[in-house]
């Protein structure tokens, strides 16, 4: 019951969301960002609620949607020159086939930051399996509200100093 209820929740909170940019002139001047479920999932209750946020944080979001193969998400991430790609998954299977997508993405030369969320994703499984993958920064991202606090920070003058600590404690992750 409560999946049918967020999911109501987020198609009635779209409309007013675009509204609302239609009447300020909003721009996604915060950013573009493409958002999946990947291939072999079905769940996109998160993915909607990052998207909700970052909406109403100014973000420009492509939603590709659920069951998004890389060659999809490789294509968008490409196409629309997103400045973030966040994967989302709920499934054990899920962690596979976003490692799949790193892959994917480093072979085309993408390496724009990389937001991993969905509840059997974790920071060890990120920093272990999916970081070693990808050029780009890889961040797990446990909670939707988050999106937009990383995203903003890394437009901001710190976004090379941000990342290499961050690189730097995943090799510590890796390390131990």
């Amino acid at each position: 019951k409560s999946a049918r209820t967020m999911k109501q929740a987020v198609a009635w909170l779209n409309p007013h969301i675009e509204a609302e940019k239609l009447a300020t002139g909003a721009t996604g001047k915060a950013g573009k960002v493409v958002l999946a479920t990947v291939k072999g999932d079905v769940h996109d209750i998160g993915k909607n609620i990052a998207s909700v946020i970052l909406r109403c944080n100014g973000f420009e979001v492509i939603d590709l949607g659920v069951m998004v193969s890389a060659e999809s998400i490789v294509e968008a991430a490409k196409r629309y020159n997103v400045d973030y790609i966040g994967l989302s998954g709920l499934i054990a299977p899920s962690l596979e086939e976003m490692c799949h997508v790193a892959q994917m993405l480093k072979a085309a030369g993408v390496s724009k930051p990389l937001f991993i969320g969905g509840a059997t994703t974790s920071e060890l499984h990120t920093a272990l399996k999916i970081a070693p993958l990808y050029d780009g920064a890889v961040f797990h991202v446990k909670d939707a509200a988050q999106n937009p606090v990383l995203a903003m920070q890394l437009l901001s003058a710190e976004k090379e100093s941000i990342i290499s600590e961050h690189k730097r404690k995943q090799a510590e992750l890796r390390d131990s």
